[in-house]
């Protein structure tokens, strides 16, 4: 995903000390333009989830499992970035940019939009106590059978030599 460069505000901010959750409550209080971008160790290896916002709302969600390329955007991407959030193992970034720049990143990647607001109470309703690995199952389960990486993913999912 293409996004427009901003003013790094937080760097590296460690799930371990600092809740996601409550980051983006902060956001949506502030007015914030500009994304989240947090990786963790999710499932089968290293997990991105981004959020963009325009003025405290999140306009835009996508969330992706790296070791398979697999991209899940827009409104499908929310539970799975606040699933992501609840991990042990991750950091996050807070990066800053104008308004106009959150349409731009839309215009350029118009599958990240989301169509449904997402509130304080919102983000509180979709924060788990722990990390959640059911969302990447299901994620990759219906992909595999596209996917080169059918046999590995199919061990991963305890379905053995089906695959």
């Amino acid at each position: 995903m293409q996004l427009i460069e901003g003013r790094l505000v937080e760097q590296a901010l460690s799930l371990s000390e600092k809740s996601f959750s409550n980051s983006v409550i902060e956001l949506i209080k502030k007015q914030f333009s500009g994304y989240t971008n947090l990786t963790i160790e999710g499932f089968d290896g290293l997990e991105e989830a981004t959020l963009i916002f325009r003025e405290g709302k999140i306009i835009a969600s996508v969330y992706e499992y790296l070791k398979y390329g697999v991209i899940v955007n827009g409104n499908s991407a929310i539970a799975q970035v606040f699933n992501a959030g609840s991990a042990e193992l991750g950091v996050f970034d807070v990066v800053s940019f104008r308004s106009t720049d959150a349409e731009l990143t839309i215009a350029v990647n118009p599958k990240i939009r989301i169509s449904v607001d997402v509130s304080s109470s919102d983000v509180n309703k979709l924060t788990h106590k722990g990390f959640n690995p059911a969302y990447a199952r299901k994620v990759l389960s219906m992909v595999m059978k596209t996917s080169s990486h059918r046999p590995e993913l199919m061990k991963k999912l305890g379905l053995g030599d089906m695959g």
